[in-house]
Order: structure tokens, then sequence, then C-alpha cells
């Protein structure tokens, strides 16, 4: 059984016509007759009536619609399988990353992806979390590598990733509560916080509200960077990515405040639009980030 006959086979089935079936595929009616003469020959059943109606399926015929499909839809699987395997040396990979993973962890976890797969284009679009949802929903970018948001909007499948901490920094060399420190210490110490639709912002506010913390100042700074500086510079406190603060922490430039509250953990997820088969670049990064990057980021402080 050929699989060329299959196809000329369910083309026929579908159009009842032997003229219009050998218009599409551009062959003869008399190749098209050989097909099916071929098939009948193979099962010992006549697959067809042929009349004044056109070609119409007999049992045997309708049997062998069914299976035919399948195997025509498991061929074209399987084309498509391999070609995802070829597009790995030529394909293209967009990412949403919010600002924690996208500014502090994707650099050396592309570094890796591209060494494995030199080929592939590459391009990372970094903002807040809230930013990045709506890239996810509208298909601009293919993953989403991102804090996990309050609430999953429809139509986006989110899988946990990696746990991330923030830590309390405070000026270098400066422990605001003298040795071990609880929140409720540092209530008239000043605070700055992430821009609204950041993720750190809404982990700090809800840490804030679960241990019943109001701080008396509250400053909002549009980056972690921008905080950073502020807080080197004396100017106040704040609760940042652990990853985002190791250099820091490591040259003095920042200090750690340690006591009850000073940490707080988050879900970080690798979201895609639900339902929709990624493509084998993304399928690629993925699996690099299930196998190496997973259990680095909640221990880098």
């Amino acid at each position: 059984m050929e699989l060329y006959h299959l196809r000329t086979f369910v083309h026929l089935a579908k159009l009842g016509n032997f003229s219009r079936t050998a218009d599409d595929l551009t062959l003869s009616q008399s190749a098209v007759s050989r097909h099916i003469e071929a098939l009948e020959r193979e099962f010992g059943l006549p697959l067809f009536v042929r009349g004044g109606r056109g070609a119409v399926l007999t049992e045997a015929g309708r049997r062998l619609l069914e299976r035919a499909e399948r195997i025509l839809r498991l061929e074209d699987e399987a084309v498509v399988a391999l070609r995802e395997l070829q597009n790995l040396e030529t394909g293209s990979l967009s990412l949403g990353a919010s600002t924690t993973p996208g500014n502090y962890l994707l650099g050396s976890i592309l570094a890796r992806y591209r060494q494995d797969h030199p080929r592939i284009q590459c391009r990372v679009h970094i903002a807040n979390t809230q930013a990045i949802l709506p890239l996810l929903a509208e298909g601009t970018v293919d993953l989403g590598v991102l804090a996990a948001p309050p609430v999953i909007p429809p139509g986006l499948c989110v899988e946990p990733w990696a746990e991330d901490r923030l830590v309390l920094v405070a000026p270098p060399g400066h422990n605001p509560g003298g040795g071990s420190t609880s929140l409720e210490a540092l209530r008239n110490q000043p605070f700055f916080i992430r821009e609204p639709g950041s993720n750190t912002r809404l982990t700090v506010e809800r840490h804030f509200q679960r241990t019943a913390f109001h701080p008396a100042h509250i400053l909002e700074f549009g980056s972690t960077e921008a905080i950073k500086g502020a807080v080197a510079a004396g100017a106040g406190l704040a609760f940042l990515p652990a990853c985002s603060v190791k250099p820091d922490l490591e040259s003095g430039r920042l200090s750690l405040a340690s006591g009850p509250g000073c940490q707080v953990s988050r879900q970080l997820v690798v979201a895609h639009p639900k339902g929709e088969r990624l493509p084998p670049a993304a399928l690629a990064f993925v699996a690099l980030l299930g196998k190496r990057f997973a259990g680095e980021v909640s221990s880098v402080v």
C-alpha cells in the first residue's frame, strides 16, 4: 500500500469526482483511476461505486477512509517533528522576561542556550510582570519568564520554575536595628519600592500586610538598580531580589538586614499560551531551564 495511493483515495472520497480530484492533485484522470484500482486489488474489495452521481464510497471505502486519514495525519506529524529538529539550526526564540529574571538571571541561561544552539536568533523583551502578560496573550513572545502573577490570565499556561527570595538590604556597614532586626523596629526608616505592575512591589506589599507592618515613609522607584543606588547612598532600606544584590553584598556596597520578617519568598514561572504547540526553539529553552537553573535562584545569598 502506497501513501500516494491513499492520498488520492482520501481526496476522491471527499470530492466524489474523478475529474476534480485529478485537477486538484495535478494528475490525469487515468492516473487517479490507477491509484484507486491498485488499492481495490490489494484489498480485494470495491472502494467506490461509479455512476452518474460520481464516485460514492462503498462500505469498505467508508471503513478505509477513517483509517487512511489517520495514517496521513501521522505522516504529516512525522514530517513536522523532523522539521522541528531542522528548525533548531535556523529558528528563532522570542522571550518576555520580567525585570528580575530578565536583568539578573537570563544572561547566563542564554549564554548556555547559545552554546547549544548557536544559529537560533534570540530576542528578549524585558519589562515588569504586568507588561509581559499581554505580550504572551497576543503571541508577541513565545515564552514568558517571570514572577508568578497573582491571577493567571485566561489562555495562559503557567509552570513553576524556581523559588526566588527577596531580602532586606541596608546602606553599607549599617545595621538599623543593632544586631538581629525585626521589621517592627524599622517602622520609621524610609522604604523604597518598585513601580505599579512590578511583582517585586506586589510581593513586598503583601508581605507588609501579612506582618501588619506599615512603614512611615515609602518612596517609589522605577527600577531595581535605582533603588540599589538610593540604598547604597544611605537614603533608606528596600526588599530586593537576592539575585540582584549578591555582588553588592559581596563588595560591601550594601549590607543585609537579618531577623524576623526580613526575607520573603516568591515563585518564578515559565508562561506560554495555553493549547498552542510551542516552537522547537522554545521547547529547547524550557528543557534547559528545567535541567540547569531551577535550583540556583534561591541559593544566591
